[in-house]
């Protein structure tokens, strides 16, 4: 039964996973010196490159990250925009 979970994307986690990779989120955020508030500027001044490019699908469903990498930490900027019409 867990190959069709994982198939149908009903994968579980645990809570010990989930608490590690808030943890890293957390130490990432600290190490970089960047505060929510940082953050939630970034995200605006990144919409508002992104969008005189292009049309974004939701501004509320953007998302931006940072990751921990092995020799670098990554932002990862998860944005949802509007497919062109043909």
């Amino acid at each position: 039964m867990s190959f069709l979970d994982t198939l149908l994307g009903r994968t579980r986690t645990n809570s010990s996973s989930v608490a590690k990779e808030r943890l890293l989120t957390v130490l990432v955020h600290d190490r970089v010196k960047l505060t929510p508030d940082m953050m939630e500027a970034m995200r605006a001044e990144i919409v508002a490159v992104i969008s005189k490019y292009v049309d974004i699908e939701d501004a509320d469903a953007i998302e931006v990250s940072l990751l921990r990498g092995d020799t670098a930490d990554h932002l990862k900027a998860d944005i949802p925009v509007r497919r062109q019409r043909t």
